[in-house]
């Protein structure tokens, strides 16, 4: 009997052995085989080039992306205009004083901006020039001046090549100098720690030759922040007799037809982005004489249509604006669109050539908006360590069915000697997404128990880089890990952006630290390379997560009383960028400190419901009696709330209006993008926030 119960204890132990390898294989097979690479047409059709001609052609865009019907929605029917309109009414202010609109006609940023009409020369260098006039001009819309900033196209078309007089460039894409290179080239180099670098430090010349590895060794002097992925527009054609346009199709690049509403959804989040944040960058057939309307001198043109879907761009340029009313007369007969309208774009190849360098494109040009970038944030550098296995940036995207949410994390080698904090998380995403930011500051252990969470995205993120800030949270050990929950909002797949090897192109070079990891549940992880996707090596991928830290000497106090939030900004005895319409409850559950808190009003009241608004100006004490002054976004009539007070003292104030000066703490809450100036940036901000509720 022993014996029999030992031979069924023996078979149950074996039974579970059997089961729990089979579910270890099982959990590998569904990771292994659920993920497929998700690609766009244009990308394919580039797969399937010779190997020789894939190595001369640019490679397209990789991906697409669904866009949410908030968004559309949104885009489709905007309410800025009218109530700027009903602001400015009788009134004698310059109506484009106060801000343009997406409904406006007509829109330049040449007309507020000093812009610098560039001259690549025989560089090659366009879509460098497209991607730093994109940073330029964005930093002088969040600043609120007219003069651009000059950073070196030089510098960042060198930074990424491979081969100097003295060596390999362990930095550098497997490109060289005059190759012409991609956006998400450009993109890469700004969020990567390599540039901006001032025009100063390496200028332009009109050469392609070969320098030395120290030359482009030059002090970072900005970064981008955030940049978007502008959903694109594919065409198709119906022509008449001559070629010129009767009608065209619209739709994304999977092949999805858009409805006329969802174009124009487009092509207003084109001209908001143009306006609050700068110029963005696109691609033309630039070589092609038969499209411009001075075909016997392309350089003498001022209008250009391309409607022929087999051309290959060869150009990058820069969109500054548009023209609703530009007259489809204006373009070459056997080209024509057929309709008015076209974006103003800045070439770059001086001022004496096309309309003093700038080109009317017509909207309904082939390439004008099959692949649209756009910077919308800088930032000094305001770290002293980068984390980062992504170099080169996103370059494919990986999606699975089985879930809208998954995670994906890094695990970083780091100096134990060194007294870090991390401060801000920077994650790439390809498609509309919300995202919870967890920290292991201890270990590389990704286990639920280890991991603190952090941060998160406190609006929906567009398919791009985000850097976020986080509750700033003290590194130990050796290694540390940052894991991102990521779901999906108009998708239902968990997708997920990487870097990683590409043959026969600029990216063929990219290896791996094989430190990054994918979970569907955030507790079962499989490192990357153990996936096995088809069409993609990889053991050379990396997901894309960066870690910004800062240094510090270490404190003789370790029972130090800390304040800290991750959704305010605290600052100089302020918390800043409260939002309308926040509780006292609410307040506090944003706030981290180990000291007791109090709320007080103007008059120092006491607030003792956990249900009051709070409103702008009042203080919140601490036990150890420092003080800290609230400022309620946008809240300049300070009664805790966002109406259309607040909004007309914002415009008075922006207009110089005698008698209607905000000072105090209804200036603070006027600054609504934290930049310490009061400019056209606040006043749009404003109004769509307003039209938000």
């Amino acid at each position: 009997m022993k014996k029999m119960l030992k031979l069924k204890k023996e078979r149950i132990v074996l039974i579970c052995i059997i089961s729990f390898l089979l579910s270890l294989l099982l959990t590998v097979k569904v990771l292994a085989t659920d993920f497929e690479l998700e690609v766009t047409k244009e990308y394919e059709d580039w797969q399937n080039l010779p190997d020789g001609e894939k190595t001369h052609t640019n490679m397209p865009q990789t991906f697409s992306f669904e866009i949410p019907n908030s968004i559309l929605n949104k885009y489709e029917t905007r309410k800025v205009p009218n109530l700027v309109g009903s602001l400015t009414k009788n009134s004698n202010m310059n109506l484009t004083q106060v801000s343009a609109s997406n409904l406006d006609s007509r829109f330049n940023l040449a007309d507020n901006l000093d812009m610098r009409v560039e001259n690549q020369g025989i560089t090659n260098e366009c879509w460098a020039f497209s991607i730093i006039k994109s940073m330029e001009t964005n930093i002088a819309l969040k600043n609120g001046e007219k003069e651009l900033k000059n950073f070196s196209e030089r510098h960042m078309d060198y930074s990424l090549i491979k081969t100097f007089n003295d060596g390999i460039n362990k930095n550098g894409l497997n490109r060289e100098a005059g190759n012409g290179g991609l956006p998400i080239m450009g993109l890469a180099y700004l969020t990567n720690g390599q540039g901006a670098v001032l025009e100063e430090d390496m200028p332009f010349e009109n050469n392609m030759d070969k320098i030395y590895l120290n030359d482009i060794n030059k002090k970072n002097n900005t970064i981008a922040t955030d940049y978007l992925v502008i959903p694109g527009i594919i065409k198709n054609y119906k022509k008449d007799r001559n070629g010129n346009t009767l009608s065209v199709t619209y739709s994304d690049t999977d092949g999805n037809i858009y409805s006329s509403s969802e174009v124009s959804a487009i092509r207003n989040i084109i001209k908001e982005h143009l306006m609050k944040n700068g110029a963005i960058t696109a691609f033309t057939a630039g070589s092609k004489s038969q499209f411009y309307n001075n075909s016997e001198s392309i350089f003498a043109s001022t209008a250009y249509n391309c409607n022929d879907t087999s051309i290959i761009r060869d150009h990058g340029i820069t969109i500054v604006g548009w023209d609703d009313n530009y007259s489809r007369d204006n373009f070459k007969e056997g080209t024509k669109p057929s309709t008015d309208g076209a974006y103003i774009v800045l070439n770059s190849y001086g001022n004496n050539v096309f309309g003093n360098g700038y080109l009317y494109i017509s909207y309904e040009d082939c390439l004008i908006e099959s692949e649209l970038y756009g910077i919308s944030s800088t930032s000094s550098v305001d770290y002293d360590n980068l984390y980062q296995h992504d170099n080169f940036g996103g370059v494919l995207k990986l999606s699975t069915e089985q879930s809208k949410t998954g995670y994906f994390a890094n695990v970083f080698d780091r100096d134990p000697s060194k007294n870090e904090t991390l401060n801000s998380v920077g994650v790439t995403v390809c498609d509309y997404s919300n995202v919870e930011i967890f920290v292991n500051p201890n270990s590389n252990s990704l286990d639920t128990k280890d991991l603190i969470e952090v941060g998160k995205s406190t609006n929906m993120l567009e398919p791009g880089y985000h850097r976020i800030n986080i509750l700033p949270t003290i590194l130990n050990g050796n290694e540390f890990a940052i894991v991102i929950k990521q779901t999906a909002v108009q998708s239902e797949k968990f997708s997920f952006e990487i870097e990683a090897n590409v043959p026969n192109s600029a990216y063929s070079m990219v290896t791996s630290d094989h430190k990054s990891y994918v979970s569907f549940d955030g507790k079962s992880w499989t490192n990357l390379a153990s996936l096995s996707v088809s069409g993609i090596d990889m053991s050379k991928a990396d997901v894309c997560i960066k870690g910004f830290t800062t240094e510090s000497e270490q404190s003789n106090n370790p029972n130090i009383d800390i304040i800290s939030s991750r959704t305010y900004k605290i600052n100089d005895g302020y918390i800043l960028n409260i939002s309308h319409d926040t509780t006292k409850e609410k307040l506090l559950q944003n706030i981290t400190t180990s000291l007791d808190q109090n709320i007080f009003d103007e008059n120092g009241n006491e607030i003792l419901n956990n249900n009051e608004i709070i409103k702008n100006g009042m203080k919140l004490k601490l036990s150890d009696n420092s003080e800290y002054i609230l400022i309620i976004r946008g809240d300049t009539n300070c009664d805790g709330k966002l109406n259309l007070v607040d909004l007309s003292k914002l415009l008075l104030h922006y207009n110089e209006m005698r008698g209607f000066e905000l000072t105090g703490t209804a200036l603070k809450a006027a600054d609504m993008n934290l930049d310490g100036v009061i400019n056209l940036v606040d006043l749009s901000q404003i109004i769509v926030l307003y039209n938000s509720i």
